[in-house]
C-alpha cells in the first residue's frame, strides 16, 4: 500500500485523477493539490511513495512540475515521479529527475491503472530485495526486513538484525542511499526501520528517544525528524 501525491492545476482533472487514483486497491492515501508549494509542503508531511505532477502549471504558481519534482526530491528521495503532460515532446529538464514514466493528456485509465501497478510492484520488488552489505569476511546479503537499525558509533557502523550484529565500513550516508523508503536517517548516529519502532519517549534535551523491535541499542531522533517522520510511525507508542 502507498502514499500518491497528485500535482494538477486543471480543477477536473486533479478531481479526476483524485477519485480514479483512490480507487486502486494497493493505494491507501492520496494527496491531491493545485500548486507547487502545497505540493512540496505534502511531501515534507507524508514522503509520498509517488507523485504524478503535471509539468504546466498555472502562470502564477511559482514553480513548473519539474521544479517542483526537484525540490520534492531532495526531501524524498525516494519518492517515484510521473509527469503528466499535454505534450509529446519533453524537456531534456524533465530527466534530471529520472521520471518513471510520463501521462499524456488526455489520460487513458487504463494506462494509469497499469502504471501504478507496476510502480508498486517495482517498489514491493525493492523491498524485498536483499542489500549487498561489506564486511570484513565479504559481502553480506541482508533483506531489509530483516534490519532494525544501524548505528554510526565513532568509526564503526554497526548493523542490527534479526539473527546477528555486523560491522561494516560503509558510511550511513551509502547505507540510506542501499536500503528502502521504510528506513530514515532520524539523526546523524542512527538510521532506523520505520516500521520497527515499539516507543517514542520525549526527553529533556529536545529529541526523542526510540525503542525499536529486536534493536538492542536506544536510538536517538531529532525534533526536526519527529516532525518529518511521525505520520509514518503505525505502531508507536509516543510517551511525553
Amino acid at each position: 500500500m502507498i502514499t500518491a501525491l497528485l500535482l494538477e492545476d486543471e480543477k477536473y482533472t486533479l478531481k479526476f485523477l483524485e477519485l480514479f487514483v483512490s480507487k486502486h486497491p494497493l493505494v491507501n492515501k492520496v494527496i491531491a493539490v493545485d500548486n507547487s508549494q502545497s505540493a512540496i509542503e505534502a511531501a515534507k508531511n507524508y514522503l509520498p511513495q509517488v507523485a504524478l505532477l503535471d509539468i504546466q502549471l498555472g502562470p502564477d504558481d511559482y514553480y513548473n512540475g519539474i521544479q517542483t519534482a526537484k525540490i520534492i526530491a531532495s526531501i524524498s528521495p525516494h519518492t517515484i515521479f510521473v509527469f503528466i503532460t499535454g505534450y509529446r515532446k519533453y524537456s531534456l529538464d524533465a530527466y534530471s529527475v529520472h521520471p518513471y514514466d510520463y501521462l499524456l493528456k488526455p489520460i487513458k485509465k487504463e494506462k494509469l491503472s497499469n502504471l501504478i501497478t507496476e510502480i508498486i510492484s517495482n517498489i514491493n520488488t525493492r523491498i524485498n530485495s536483499k542489500v549487498a552489505i561489506r564486511v570484513k569476511e565479504g559481502k553480506l546479503l541482508l533483506n531489509p526486513t530483516s534490519i532494525a537499525c544501524i548505528e554510526k558509533n565513532g568509526r564503526r557502523t554497526i548493523v542490527y538484525a534479526d539473527t546477528n550484529v555486523y560491522e561494516t565500513n560503509y558510511s550511513l550516508n551509502e547505507l540510506e542511499s542501499l536500503l528502502p523508503a521504510q528506513f530514515a536517517r532520524i539523526h546523524n548516529s542512527y538510521i532506523i526501520n520505520l516500521s520497527r519502532i515499539l516507543m517514542i519517549k520525549h526527553t529533556k534535551s529536545r529529541s526523542y528517544q526510540v525503542t525499536i523491535e529486536n534493536c538492542p541499542i536506544i536510538a536517538y531522533m531529532s525534533q526536526k525528524n519527529y516532525q518529518k517522520y511521525k505520520h509514518m510511525y503505525k505502531q508507536g507508542i509516543i510517551q511525553f
